[in-house]
């Protein structure tokens, strides 16, 4: 079927932007008089008159000869008594929140070539990914390969940690072809530059990783390092939503596959907008969301859970406590990590509560926490940082956190490393620290 084209009758002056702005929609017509308004033949979509040019009268003549078309006075002050039929539109907004939107775009478009440079004559880069990769670190990094013009032979997306397990980010990887690779520590000096992606240098802890020339993140800047580009943006729901906006100001083509990376990465990063999501992740989101393949989408996000998995959920679930509205539950040891961060996610639902933290020990190795809260009281970001900065790697937002503890480091600090003594340190650990907040916003 043949879209209708739009045809739009502006009478009197006007700005040649706006009217640059409405021939993208379709037939621009523009006119001086009312004679030659009404000389026109065929029908409007919309008429438009000039501030100046408008009078009651003028406007009663043109509704008359085009009955079936709205009027709008451009940049008019509303009358007491507006003719039928007749608005008034302050167009000067539009005109300057264009102009806003494209000088954003230039100055994100200069910063897109400094990041390029970062880069340029490197044969073998790479784009590095925190140990446990979730989707809106890998669409980033699927995203920064995209803009800096590179695939995956000279630009191997990788990470540090162990094969991924959760069942969401397996189904991304096998449905949409990303290749990430699982390195080790040693490997990485035989790339000749590397760019991190949703995570800082800090964040490897004691790891000793190469200089790194490329740090894009949305977390809070942690520690002092140096980077030849580098973008935190904290106030950012999504790391996918800042090279949403890199991919776009540079004028980059996305495909199917890489706009549906970056919905589902702002989608998970965000809770579909409701968590730390600002304007910028909602535009993001908004301009991929019809580029997408929603029904590949939703395949992914239905993964299939192995049903063992679930009988893991059901025993971490009879071991919670809830404490000045705090809900705690050991998950005890296990083999794949997201089982903890979903536990938390399902803690902060249950009434009353305004804190979620769940805990458990990954690989007999490091003591895993995943923190959760309502996003109306102290960020937990920061809170979890205050707690263990000095032990382990931890940060995160305002209403999601995480921290990894080595189980050497937590024996050191509590004496022992057993179940119930964690279990007794993290209770009140957070307890005080959430109740000292409370009196102290009263």
């Amino acid at each position: 079927m043949t879209k209708e084209l739009k045809r739009y009758l502006f009478i009197g002056e006007f700005d040649s932007l706006l009217l640059g702005l409405f021939s993208k929609r379709g037939e621009v017509i523009w006119v001086s008089s009312l004679e030659e308004a009404v000389n026109q033949t065929g029908d409007f979509s919309l008429i438009i008159l000039e501030n100046n040019f408008f009078t009651p009268k003028r406007s009663q003549k043109i509704a008359k000869h085009y009955p079936q078309t709205p009027l709008i006075v451009s940049n008019g002050d509303e009358h007491d008594e507006p003719p039928p039929s007749v608005r008034f539109v302050a167009f000067h907004k539009l005109l300057s929140e264009q102009i806003e939107r494209e000088e954003r775009l230039a100055m994100t478009e200069l910063r897109v070539e400094e990041l390029r440079e970062a880069h340029a004559g490197a044969k073998k880069l790479l784009i590095l990914l925190h140990d446990h990769p979730d989707p809106d670190s890998i669409a980033s990094a699927l995203a920064l390969r995209t803009l800096l013009k590179r695939n995956k032979q000279t630009a191997i997306i990788g990470h540090l940690g162990e094969k991924i397990s959760r069942p969401e980010n397996v189904a991304m990887i096998e449905l949409l072809e990303i290749d990430l690779e699982a390195l080790s520590l040693s490997k990485l000096k035989d790339f000749d530059s590397i760019a991190l992606v949703d995570v800082q240098p800090p964040f490897f802890g004691g790891n000793e990783i190469p200089n790194v020339d490329t740090v894009i993140d949305h977390h809070p800047l942690v520690g002092s390092y140096e980077a030849k580009f580098k973008e935190i943006r904290a106030e950012e729901g999504a790391t996918s939503t800042i090279l949403t906006k890199y991919l776009r100001a540079a004028q980059v083509d996305i495909s199917e596959r890489l706009a549906t990376a970056l919905l589902y990465g702002i989608k998970t990063d965000t809770i579909t907008l409701n968590r730390d999501a600002n304007p910028d992740d909602v535009e993001a989101f908004t301009f991929l969301y019809p580029h997408a393949n929603l029904a590949l989408l939703r395949r992914i996000e239905r993964a299939e859970v192995p049903p063992s998995e679930m009988k893991s959920l059901g025993q971490a679930l009879a071991d919670h406590w809830i404490k000045d509205g705090i809900f705690f539950v050991n998950v005890g040891r296990v083999d794949r990590e997201y089982l903890i961060p979903k536990i938390s996610d399902f803690g902060i639902q249950v009434k009353g509560v305004e804190w979620s933290v769940a805990f458990g020990i990954l690989g007999n190795s490091h003591l895993i926490i995943s923190v959760r809260n309502v996003g109306y009281v102290k960020g937990a970001g920061r809170l979890v940082r205050e707690l263990f900065k000095e032990i382990g790697s931890a940060g995160g937002h305002r209403s999601a956190a995480k921290a990894v503890i080595s189980l050497a480091k937590v024996r050191k600090t509590i004496g022992k490393g057993s179940q119930d003594k964690i279990k007794k340190w993290l209770t009140d650990i957070f307890t005080k620290a959430v109740t000292e907040k409370a009196e102290e916003d009263n």
